[in-house]
């Protein structure tokens, strides 16, 4: 079981121990999720699924943006995750993107209503009822039905994060750090293949997301990050986004690729996860 005193025992030996402590209070438990492909009949209704159709009150519309239905990507029904996360012990999380117009919209990418998160209580998993998917989606814009075997673990941050800039890591900050941090001490936490993840850190493809998400829904501008005193605001305020989702370009699984062998992150702010809100969520694609 990974605990703070390991974590800062593998810093110090890679020439890190002054960021030990901080470092170690941001080790956030995750599970990973393994996909095998099943029938969508075969996944009982509210079970936790990537792919197929999803389980829906049957008064909710299916989540569109401008013209454009959205595909479902997974449902986790919360009680057959790990307790260990930051999350509700029950219910049903539902995510849905706007794969159709993923390559032909212009703005697609700077605005943050290309997916839906919805969550039902316990309560609401009793109004659920298995969806068809519209017909305006094609094969191409549907992910195949797969069944989520759920595996506890714990991550660390990432070398290009919020978290490490904050720190003063960075490719504006303290270099040497910086790279004792990315060739050293994370090749200890590094995952190979696939990866799908609820909660903990990203894999990401292209760098940091927080802070993009900081300034999608805070109270400053792109430009305004440029100025050296509000960037430590937009930092300390990105250090409260959160990873919900990442789904991975498993496509000879799900049919699914993400741009380039891409993934695709579902990001919330730390105080809506709190009050059970998804209102706000934003997701982000990165490839290669």
């Amino acid at each position: 079981m990974v605990n703070k005193e390991e974590v800062i025992r593998q810093l110090e030996q890679v020439g890190l121990k002054e960021y030990g402590d901080a470092i170690a209070n941001w080790v956030f438990p995750t599970a990973q999720l393994f996909l095998s492909p099943v029938s969508d009949s075969d996944i009982l209704l509210g079970g936790s699924k990537v792919g197929g159709n999803p389980d829906l009150p049957e008064d909710l519309e299916w989540p569109t943006w401008k013209e454009y239905d959205m595909s479902f990507i997974s449902q986790i029904n919360l009680a057959d995750c790990p307790q260990q996360l930051s999350l509700p012990t029950s219910g049903l999380l539902s995510f849905f993107y706007a794969v159709k117009p993923m390559y032909a919209e212009m703005g697609f990418y700077n605005d943050p209503s290309t997916c839906r998160v919805f969550y039902f209580d316990s309560d609401g998993l009793e109004k659920l009822a298995r969806r068809n998917t519209p017909k305006s989606l094609t094969n191409l814009e549907k992910v195949k039905p797969n069944q989520i075997l759920f595996e506890h673990n714990f991550s660390v941050p990432t070398a290009e994060s919020a978290y490490l800039e904050s720190l003063g890591l960075g490719w504006n900050g303290n270099i040497e750090n910086f790279e004792k941090y990315w060739r050293l001490f994370l090749p200890n936490w590094s995952t190979k293949g696939y990866i799908n993840r609820l909660m903990g850190h990203p894999d990401p493809i292209q760098g940091d997301m927080q802070v993009s998400c900081e300034l999608t829904y805070g109270p400053y501008k792109w430009i305004e990050n440029h100025n050296p005193e509000i960037r430590d605001r937009v930092l300390n305020s990105a250090l409260k986004w959160r990873l919900l989702l990442q789904i991975d370009s498993e496509e000879e699984k799900t049919g699914m690729m993400w741009g380039d062998s891409g993934r695709i992150y579902y990001w919330i702010h730390e105080d809506d996860l709190a009050n059970l809100c998804f209102e706000r969520v934003i997701c982000v694609m990165q490839c290669t």
